[in-house]
């Protein structure tokens, strides 16, 4: 692989690293061995260069993080986030979206560094709804120093041999490369990468707010309180509903949880035979046969009150997303 210019590779380091005080180094089997020293653009250039590959922590001492990562890891996984992509580009949040091993990453850059747990309350809906994994994982760092570890882009990944591009979406909904090289790409990404704030308001909320079941997220902290975001409360709420009897209030069904699907965006010419089935049981979930579509309640009620998950996150937090 070719070097690249120093500028280059300083602007790529402003982009993906936020923890200099620490990398880790990836194994031929694709694991990667902590490395205690600070991390030095030097050895960035290396990586890009095919020398070796690192992985970048995302929290700093202060457990901020300057970006977000959603990944997913499934066979379908770009398309996954590519939905995704699609549902933050109406939220105004830009994303970048690479590919990987298994499926891929999209990135979303903050204007500044950002406390983890205001980030992960912010964002944690969105990967909740779509199935997806949200880096940071915590919202401080373990004891130790360590969090949340993700592989740095376009360097080769050393168990598949291959390197990795950025892609985006044309217009007539095909997913192409960005550029043919690393360079290429890595001039890409940092001509084309967009900021963004954290909205204000951005909550989450204690224990005692009364969400029964619901993971904890944060851990607990010095005063013993602990702290629940989105992911878990979410999830927590979807397993104490009836699945099959929420629906079945805005969508008449049958015996079998199958009725017309209520999502026109998914039927250019209506749903002519019914396509849409909820299944309840130990995986509770509602599909859609023509759009390839699935979701959790949660996901079916934002889709039919064109909520965003941090709207229909805010909702539930009020106990108003059912009526």
């Amino acid at each position: 692989m070719q070097l690249l210019d120093a500028d280059l590779v300083e602007v790529y380091a402003s982009l993906f690293v936020q923890c200099w005080s620490q990398y880790a180094v990836q194994q031929r089997d694709g694991s990667y061995w902590r490395v205690g020293e600070p991390l030095t653009l030097p050895h960035i250039a290396a990586h890009l260069g095919g020398q070796w590959t690192l992985g970048t922590y995302l929290l700093d001492e202060d457990d901020r993080c300057s970006f977000a990562v959603f990944d997913a890891d499934q066979a379908d996984g770009l398309g996954q986030l590519v939905g995704l992509a699609t549902e933050l580009a109406r939220s105004g949040i830009p994303t970048l979206l690479e590919a990987s091993r298994r499926g891929g990453h999209l990135w979303v850059h903050l204007a500044e560094p950002t406390p983890a747990c205001v980030v992960r309350a912010w964002l944690l809906p969105y990967a909740c709804v779509y199935g997806v994994e949200l880096y940071p994982k915590q919202d401080r760092l373990a004891p130790g120093g360590s969090g949340s570890l993700i592989r740095l882009p376009l360097g080769i990944h050393r168990r598949s041999r291959g390197w990795y591009p950025f892609v985006e979406m044309t217009s007539w909904g095909k997913l192409v490369l960005v550029g043919e090289t690393v360079a290429d790409c890595c001039l890409w990404v940092c001509q084309n990468v967009e900021r963004i704030a954290v909205p204000d308001g951005i909550g989450f909320f204690d224990g005692d707010d009364g969400i029964a079941g619901a993971e904890v997220a944060s851990g607990q902290d010095e005063g013993g309180d602990v702290s629940l975001v989105g992911h878990g409360a979410i999830a927590a709420w979807c397993r104490a509903q009836d699945i099959v009897e929420v629906i079945g209030r805005y969508v008449a069904l049958n015996g079998r949880g199958v009725g017309s699907c209520p999502f026109k965006e998914h039927h250019y010419r209506g749903d002519l035979r019914p396509s849409f089935q909820v299944f309840g049981g130990q995986d509770p979930h509602w599909y859609c046969y023509t759009s390839r579509r699935a979701g959790n309640l949660f996901h079916f009620l934002c889709l039919y009150y064109g909520l965003s998950p941090q709207e229909g996150w805010e909702h539930l937090r009020r106990g108003a997303l059912i009526v």
